[in-house]
């Protein structure tokens, strides 16, 4: 579902296309750190929302809308016709969200009108308004205005205090708020200048009301700045003072942008939507990074997972290694400071295991659930490794390599160790907390995992795709330690991997079906069902070539292939819905997987089909952002030209994102030397792709461009920095 979107480190806002959170619709809110602070926020003239003319949220961290008024009579009897009042609101996201409304008389004559605002605060955790999780709910204090400021605060069970405060470029004239408590409450009580230390229990939103009165000249404007500013007892140090200056925080915001911007590979090409897809992956790249002492972190999407997560954070981290390796490096030092360190069966947590998410609301804080971090994840161990060797295979960054082997030598004792408990050689996962998730790899649905009879398989169990990263994490390792002369290291690395080959494609290969299990159950019995989960091990390299291009004949099949990309269950599988999450909807970082893991192999041809799916995809959804997902319907030219949206999709989403950038590398084939400061291109364009300019290419310390002809030849080698 479509909604506009301005984010920026833990602060984001999601309101309706009017600029309005009205009613329970989706999570809609003002959100700091897993807790929305702002459930409610409307603009009304005259007590009526205005309608809504154009809008945009096309920079991810500012959105700006154009309305006007309908029909309403002032306090005089007045008659304001429709469409006479322009109204704008401009939105900045920095460390706070900032608004600044603008009114336009262009009527022949003057009025005074009222301008309200109505704001709603339940500091509701995130999973409580997903609806998946509870716990006890703190105190909720009474508003306080103080210094011409307005600030509502809540006490959550875990002792933190996390507060909306809420300043205005000119004092409203009226306040008025009514806040929920068990006895109830006095609906429209004025609040006291000095405020009140009453508290009581919080069942549902504190609600205030401020209203302007704004007289207008005809074709004379007014101005009301706004900002709403998330804080919480719990932060290490005070945050920057957000200004109440507007300008002054959308040109930090533009500069921020424009320096990511410069700092990351430049691409254009001769397709006007691939550079759009593009652009909106490195914009939404950016308003999804949380910054932390040990470098960026990809957050994995807006509104559900604005958190880091594990194995999410190092698919976009992986995606993205070419054009922005700052990313990698950020998210590499953030998972390795929070390496598992013991063993806690709360948390799902083992010596050397990489965490799955963390959370920072009252839920978490007080331990109603394991996110301090949780480790529910099989797959983020893996990943990890496979990550770091190719970072420095693009980078070669020293310091990194000496500061993070230490923890790369434990992920790899827990893969080997604990996360293989009955050593059969397969890495497998069983979950041991009572709030943990079932099914711990990337499809992490209770349903994802089943028997073609429909029977969910039961834990213990061995996905496909994770024993192929597990290969990929040994081999793309290899010779990164065999360069720095760990040459004991490297060989029982290729050893080990070279077994694990042999075996996988003896217990999970299907030949009746010509095609590769989805899991080996807690008897090491293959899961049959069609998925796309084998697609992934292309990329790992463990795959016989001639059953590489088995697995690519199959994927561009009519029910792997929607026509919008891999179904993540093929429509002939008993089990599919391509309604359902994990069973037959379309993630598109899913086939840009697929579509490097088809490269990888010189199966050009399928790879550029699924990409070319993918764009048409993106084409049709608003600011050519790709989802999460989408649903797994069969394209049908005009008569459904467009995906059917998933519900409750994350978007703007980390992995979804980075796709644009994995299959432009991908179309590339990029091989870098780091030593050498180049890079291989092996290109092979797809028919709606003909020429590929490339500036700031990251390659070691040096910075290419490069510029490829529709042949794949490159034709222009540009000056190196």
């Amino acid at each position: 579902m479509d909604y506009l979107v301005v984010s920026n480190n833990h602060v984001f806002l999601i309101s309706g296309h009017d600029g309005n959170v009205t009613g329970p619709d989706w999570g809609l809110g003002l959100y700091h750190k897993d807790t929305r602070h702002l459930s409610g926020l409307r603009v009304c003239i005259n007590g009526t929302p205005p309608e809504l003319l154009s809008g945009s949220d096309e920079e991810a961290y500012r959105s700006t809308l154009l309305l006007t008024n309908a029909t309403f009579q002032t306090s005089d009897g007045t008659q304001v016709p429709p469409g006479t009042i322009g109204i704008s609101r401009t939105r900045v996201v920095s460390d706070a969200a900032h608004e600044r409304v603008t009114l336009t008389n262009y009527n022949r004559f003057a009025l005074t009108m009222q301008l309200s605002l109505d704001l709603a605060a339940d500091f509701a955790d995130v999973f409580q308004v997903r609806g998946i999780a509870s716990g006890g709910r703190g105190t909720m204090q009474e508003p306080v205005v103080t210094d011409g400021k307005l600030e509502l605060s809540y006490e959550g069970k875990d002792r933190v205090v996390r507060s909306m405060r809420v300043s205005y470029s000119r004092p409203p004239d009226t306040l008025t708020h009514s806040t929920p408590h068990p006895g109830g409450a006095e609906p429209g009580a004025a609040v006291p200048a000095s405020g009140s230390e009453k508290v009581w229990q919080a069942y549902a939103p504190v609600r205030v009301q401020l209203t302007w009165n704004i007289r207008l000249d005809p074709h004379m404007e007014s101005i009301l700045e706004l900002t709403y500013s998330p804080h919480t007892s719990e932060d290490e140090a005070p945050g920057r003072s957000p200004s109440l200056v507007f300008e002054a925080e959308d040109s930090r915001m533009r500069a921020s942008y424009e320096e990511w911007v410069e700092s990351s590979t430049q691409v254009a090409t001769d397709n006007h939507a691939f550079n759009e897809l593009l652009k909106r992956s490195t914009l939404d790249l950016r308003a999804l990074i949380g910054t932390y002492p040990t470098g960026p972190v990809p957050f994995a999407g807006i509104p559900w997972y604005a958190v880091p997560f594990g194995r999410d954070s190092l698919i976009a981290a992986l995606q993205t290694i070419a054009f922005q390796p700052e990313l990698a490096k950020g998210t590499l030092r953030f998972l390795a400071a929070r390496q598992g360190t013991k063993d806690d069966p709360w948390r799902d947590e083992q010596p050397g295991k990489i965490m799955h998410e963390l959370r920072f609301g009252d839920l978490a804080g007080t331990g109603a659930i394991p996110h301090t971090p949780y480790y529910g994840s099989v797959d983020s161990t893996p990943l990890f490794v496979m990550l770091f060797a190719e970072t420095m295979r693009w980078t070669g960054d020293e310091t990194l390599y000496t500061d993070l082997m230490p923890h790369v030598r434990d992920a790899l004792d827990w893969i080997d160790g604990d996360g293989d408990p009955d050593r059969d050689g397969y890495l497998e996962y069983v979950t041991r907390s009572e709030k943990g998730i079932r099914n711990q790899g990337w499809k992490d649905s209770p349903d994802s995992l089943l028997y073609p009879d429909g029977t969910p398989v039961e834990p213990p169990a061995a996905l496909v795709e994770v024993q192929a990263y597990v290969y990929a994490a040994k081999t793309w390792l290899t010779p990164v330690v065999r360069a720095r002369g760990e040459s004991e290291l490297a060989a029982r690395l290729e050893r080990e991997a070279a077994a694990l080959r042999e075996r996988f494609n003896r217990d999970y290969y299907l030949a009746d079906a010509g095609y590769y299990a989805q899991a080996l159950d807690r008897d090491k019995q293959p899961v049959r069902d069609t998925t796309s989960n084998p697609a992934h091990a292309l990329m790992c390299g463990i795959l016989p070539e001639e059953r590489a291009r088995e697995m690519a004949r199959r994927l561009v099949s009519p029910d792997l292939s929607s026509g919008w990309g891999l179904r993540t269950r093929a429509s002939s599988d008993p089990n599919y819905n391509p309604m359902s999450y994990h069973n037959g909807s379309v993630w598109p970082h899913d086939t840009s997987l697929a579509v490097w893991g088809l490269v990888r192999h010189g199966l050009h041809e399928e790879a550029n089909e699924l990409a070319g799916q993918l764009l048409a995809a993106a084409c049709r959804f608003p600011r050519s952002r790709l989802p999460e997902l989408y649903c797994g319907f069969p394209r049908q030219g005009a008569a459904l030209d467009r995906p059917a949206e998933y519900p409750v999709s994350c978007s703007p989403q980390a992995w979804a994102a980075g796709t644009g950038l994995l299959i432009l590398r991908s179309i590339l084939g990029l091989k870098p030397d780091t030593g050498a400061g180049t890079v291989q291109v092996s290109a092979y364009l797809p028919d709606w792709l003909q020429e590929i300019e490339i500036h700031n290419l990251h390659v070691g310390i040096r910075k290419l461009s490069l510029r490829i002809d529709s042949s794949g030849s490159v034709v222009y080698d540009g000056p190196v920095s």
